[in-house]
């Protein structure tokens, strides 16, 4: 460790160190580079920052930041911690990625690269990587005709960018030179379910009948069922077809487990805890279900129990918000402000990124973490326009309560009516929002 005197300027390289961390995690991602280890500290920072900041600000390292940048107290200090399941196979992406240079027109190649960057950004939870996988597709990223390989990449990365009318329009492409293709049929129908628009995610699922049968159509609709009114058949269905799931299709069981457990959740049914426990005794990091299961132990006053489940999986943001709200509940007041202030900053890198923060993860942030009703209110609303799924309608619900505002929430509430909507806590905040004034 070098001391304090041998860097006369060493206040500046902190606020430097930020943008040099950001760079050297893209070089090493992008590289497939090892790490030598998995924590990054100032220290580790501060030689290529000396190196670098001369070249790329002119020795004033404050004017490369736009946004004010976050300053490590001590040389020690944490800054990101990789998780070790994303470096797994990193000499095999090393040599993938060099071969993509060199040919950046094989479509093989490319669709290889940026599935295993998707895989790689569902295990860690770090949108990163779906940033990555969209750049090993930048050649085919605007062609219409792009092999259909490709188009169901586009697909997949612009869904997680909620960018979900591009995303239909790739899979539209692609159906149309592939009718057949039931996971394209399967991804049409979750979009759709996702956007509100319950009809043409059903017509989607009826396609599924002819070319996958009656059992995979069945699951398709479950989802639709479970959200229009018919939620108690939509889970007696799926304890029916678990039997079946488990013979034919072992890799759709955590996706039964996991619904099992919502729509239970949405019943009020006690055997939702039952269902948690065992999606996660299947697969421990299922980030999807530790949500899911965390929200059910908030709503119940378990925050000690959330706590302690969530905070060995602060790389994925929707954990990181409960873990904060969880501290915040518990009065762990130092993890409550540190947890808030890392999930500030991961907000203002997405946007530098020119991205922007998911919407359901800022207007609960806003809200929960920030006591800031009308800012919330306004971002949930915005968020729900493109997404109608059960946590984004809470987040309009709970924000208009907390904002006294119940006009705001019209929308909504005419939406969960008109598709009459089963869900305890859902109906238990429209009434709330009734006794508003």
């Amino acid at each position: 460790m070098q001391g304090e005197d041998e860097f006369p300027q060493r206040d500046a390289l902190r606020e430097f160190s930020r943008f040099i961390l950001n760079l050297r995690k893209a070089l090493c991602a992008t590289a497939m580079t090892t790490p030598s280890r998995l924590s990054t500290t100032f220290g580790d920072c501060v030689s290529l920052a000396i190196l670098l900041g001369s070249l790329f600000c002119g020795c004033n390292p404050s004017a490369c930041v736009a946004a004010k940048p976050y300053i490590p107290q001590r040389d020690d200090e944490v800054l990101e911690k990789l998780p070790h399941s994303v470096l797994a196979g990193s000499d095999e992406m090393a040599i993938l990625r060099r071969r993509l240079a060199s040919e950046p027109t094989d479509s093989e190649l490319a669709s290889m690269v940026a599935s295993r960057y998707v895989q790689m950004g569902s295990q860690s939870g770090d949108p990163r990587y779906f940033g990555y996988a969209r750049a090993a597709l930048s050649t085919w990223w605007e062609v219409s005709d792009a092999p259909p390989s490709i188009l169901k990449l586009r697909a997949k990365l612009k869904e997680k960018d909620h960018r979900y009318d591009e995303a239909l329009a790739d899979l539209r492409l692609l159906l149309e030179r592939k009718p057949s293709d039931v996971q394209a049929w399967v991804e049409k129908a979750n979009i759709c379910r996702v956007q509100g628009k319950y009809r043409e995610s059903l017509a989607a699922c009826e396609q599924l009948a002819d070319i996958a049968g009656p059992t995979r159509s069945l699951l398709c609709r479950i989802p639709i069922q479970a959200v229009r009114g018919e939620a108690e058949q939509a889970y007696d269905s799926l304890a029916q077809m678990l039997p079946e799931t488990k013979r034919r299709w072992p890799a759709a069981v955590q996706w039964v487990t996991t619904m099992q457990a919502k729509v239970a959740v949405a019943l009020d049914l006690e055997a939702a805890e039952q269902h948690f426990r065992a999606g996660l005794q299947s697969d421990p990091a299922d980030y999807y279900l530790i949500r899911e299961y965390a929200d059910y132990l908030l709503d119940r006053d378990r925050n000690g129990e959330a706590l302690y489940m969530l905070r060995e999986h602060l790389n994925d943001n929707g954990i990181l918000l409960r873990a904060a709200i969880a501290a915040r509940r518990v009065g762990e007041k130092q993890l409550f402000e540190e947890w808030t202030a890392r999930l500030q900053r991961r907000f203002e890198e997405i946007r530098l990124r020119g991205s922007q923060p998911h919407g359901r993860f800022e207007a609960r942030y806003l809200l929960e973490l920030k006591d800031d009703p009308d800012r919330a209110l306004s971002v949930a609303l915005a968020n729900w326009e493109k997404q109608k799924e059960g946590r984004d309608t809470r987040n309009v619900l709970e924000a208009a309560v907390a904002a006294g505002n119940r006009e705001a929430a019209t929308p909504v509430v005419e939406f969960l009516t008109k598709h009459g909507t089963e869900d305890v806590v859902l109906q238990r905040l429209v009434d709330q929002l009734g006794n508003t004034r």
